[in-house]
């Protein structure tokens, strides 16, 4: 269980860092109201991925909880899918913004 752990904690900071890096780069113009959007988001993402997962123990028992895991994998494997596959307006926009002096 121990080694579970070690991997878990490793795999989501990971995931973790990679958002952040991703909603900052986005977010040149205000890095700090991005950062603390994040913090916001992952701790929305943590309650819901909570109630959810009591929702699937209470009503699926013990022996089903694994389907919540793999639904939430999906969903998360869609996101990333949709930030890496749409277009960015901003990198493909003809009209480029005048620099900040």
């Amino acid at each position: 269980m121990i080694a579970i752990i070690i991997v878990w904690g490793a795999v989501f900071t990971g995931g973790l860092i990679v958002s952040q890096t991703w909603l900052t780069s986005e977010a040149t113009e205000a890095p700090e109201f991005a950062n603390s959007l994040f913090v916001s988001f992952a701790n929305l993402g943590v309650t819901l991925g909570t109630a959810l997962g009591g929702w699937f123990l209470a009503h699926m028992g013990t022996r089903q909880i694994t389907w919540s895991g793999v639904l939430f994998l999906v969903l998360a494997s869609v996101c990333i899918w949709l930030k890496i596959k749409l277009p960015n307006e901003d990198k493909n926009d003809s009209r480029q913004r005048p620099a900040k002096i």
